[in-house]
């Protein structure tokens, strides 16, 4: 466990302070003191910080927020109660594609009479490709407020991300499709501990600052005064990247269309951009290569071809190739006898293993053998088989015999037994297992409605503190619930009796006696008062 801050760590670096050198300080300490979730390891990553959920639910108390109608929010799992906060405040939620592969936002568009449940779905990075619709450059919108992740962050707004400088060009592209402007509110959440102070040279011009860092305790208002990127700045994008995301060459076609300088990094001019015909057309044109094999005493040949016939053969009957002269038939095959024979190609042998076929007589007449002489015999050569005369039997002729089986029992129901059955027990046989009693069912509770941020982990520590120490916990946050079992049915009893009215992030959850185990005690309690019953009717009468 480190005991040194980000912050006190940064400082003693002094003049070779660095980016790459902050991250992992950041990176370092929150992975040691196990203050981050799921995805773990958190290195090369948005951290997925412990009270990110809390961090987004002060973010919905800011007038900012409440005033917004289109919030755009990046698609890190830190943000994703923020996501779903947005989609429940009934506001318009976009995200990015994930590095930009395939396009720019992402419009989430819910289903029509949703409940909580599914909207917590439409947060997640599934619900962003089942429940979305894409937005291009071309789209006119207007984004009131942008919520992105980071790694660290001073209170004067400078932020570090992890180092792709994806959130940077998100915010470019939108500049360029005047979808955002200088005071468009730029909100980032991460926790106490990342916020921590360098120098302002560390920020570039294409850097995004932000104007409110919210932690799990506390709001922290940026007076920044560093204006954020107008655009895309060209002299900053490698040729690397631009191959690497389809949208940027987009909108370098369209910008070099408008006369402005789109220089690459390095000096490197713009790349050709095909056009949709162009490339289909160069489709068209490409030919798989054959992926050839080599058969046994002949040439390669291809998996994916035929061997071609030749129309101009003596079989060609129909009179449409040319027929050879015979001059060039005799040229062809004294060609033929010059040259070295192919050898030709054998088909390969099976082997067989014998089987040694002994009757029951040879079997009494045969003496045991050790391992020892029975290796021996097998290296000189003697063997049972047609090589040896003596090794041949008088039996060879008759049938084999066939081992025999146990007889098989038949079902009878009712465990009832007969004389046969008695006398197979008489006779050594094991009698058959009778079927017991059905199994009494694992006192169990379940806990349903349970939010998909939380973790295991987290509800663990709030049963404990509420003394309830189940045998086992059965978790299946994919579908929001998780069992409880306990050994005996009384200590369950008394755990469901102390859950009533559980919360967890403010959310009531549901806690009930699992299906199983109320049809036991329903079954239990029908048992007793039909034993009641008969013992009342079988009183006599005064």
């Amino acid at each position: 466990m480190s005991t040194k801050t980000p912050a006190e760590s940064v400082s003693e670096l002094g003049e070779e302070v660095n980016k790459g050198a902050i991250r992992q300080i950041v990176w370092d300490y929150i992975e040691k003191n196990d203050l981050v979730e799921f995805p773990r390891p958190c290195y090369r990553r948005i951290p997925n910080v412990k009270g990110a959920a809390t961090a987004a639910e002060k973010m919905t108390s800011l007038d900012e927020f409440k005033k917004a109608q289109t919030v755009k929010i990046n698609p890190d799992k830190p943000q994703e109660n923020a996501r779903f906060l947005t989609l429940e405040a009934d506001k318009t939620l976009l995200v990015p594609t994930p590095r930009l592969r395939t396009g720019l936002f992402n419009k989430i568009v819910p289903p029509e009479g949703c409940n909580k449940d599914i909207l917590r779905i439409c947060a997640t990075t599934q619900g962003v490709r089942e429940h979305s619709e894409p937005i291009g450059l071309e789209t006119k919108i207007k984004v009131d407020l942008v919520v992105i992740g980071s790694v660290a962050v001073t209170k004067t707004g400078l932020r570090i991300g992890k180092g792709e400088g994806y959130a940077d060009m998100e915010y470019a592209m939108m500049r360029s499709m005047e979808a955002v402007d200088e005071n468009t509110i730029i909100i980032t959440t991460v926790h106490d501990t990342q916020v921590v102070d360098f120098p302002e040279s560390l920020i570039e011009d294409h850097d995004v600052v932000v104007d409110y860092i919210i932690t799990p305790t506390e709001i922290i208002k940026c007076n920044r005064t560093r204006k954020n990127p107008s655009g895309i700045i060209w002299s900053k994008i490698t040729p690397e990247k631009l191959r690497r995301v389809p949208i940027l060459r987009k909108l370098l076609k369209r910008e070099e269309a408008e006369g402005k300088d789109v220089t690459l990094k390095e000096g490197a001019p713009p790349p050709e951009i095909r056009t949709e015909d162009e490339g289909e057309e160069s489709d068209r044109n490409y030919q798989r290569r054959p992926f050839y094999r080599r058969t046994r005493g002949g040439p390669r040949r291809p998996y994916n071809r035929r061997p071609r016939r030749d129309r101009n053969s003596e079989n060609d009957t129909d009179g449409k190739g040319d027929i050879r002269d015979e001059s060039e038939r005799e040229a062809k095959s004294g060609d033929e006898e010059n040259q070295r024979p192919r050898r030709q190609q054998q088909p390969r042998r099976r082997r067989f293993n014998r089987r040694r076929r002994n009757t029951s007589e040879n079997k009494e007449n045969e003496e045991p053998r050790s391992g020892d002489e029975r290796r021996n015999r097998r290296s000189v050569g003697e063997s049972d088989g047609a090589d040896n005369d003596e090794g041949k039997s008088g039996d060879e002729g008759k049938p084999r015999r066939r081992r025999p089986q146990p007889q098989r029992r038949r079902f009878r129901p009712n465990n009832r037994r007969s004389e046969g059955d008695e006398n197979e027990d008489q006779q050594g046989q094991s009698p058959r297992r009778r079927r017991g009693p059905p199994r009494t069912p694992i006192p169990t509770i379940f806990v349903g409605s349970v939010q998909r941020s939380v973790r295991v982990s987290e509800l663990k520590s709030k049963i404990r503190e509420k003394n309830v120490n189940p045998l086992r916990v059965i978790w299946n946050g994919a579908k929001c619930y998780a069992l409880l079992q306990f050994p005996k049915m009384n200590e369950m009893e008394v755990a469901f009796d102390t859950l009533q009215d559980f919360e967890m992030n403010g959310k009531k959850l549901k806690i009930e006696i699992s299906n199983r185990v109320k049809q036991y005690i329903d079954e239990e309690q029908n048992k007793g008062d039909g034993e009641a019953q008969v013992a009342v009717e079988d009183q006599p009468e005064n």
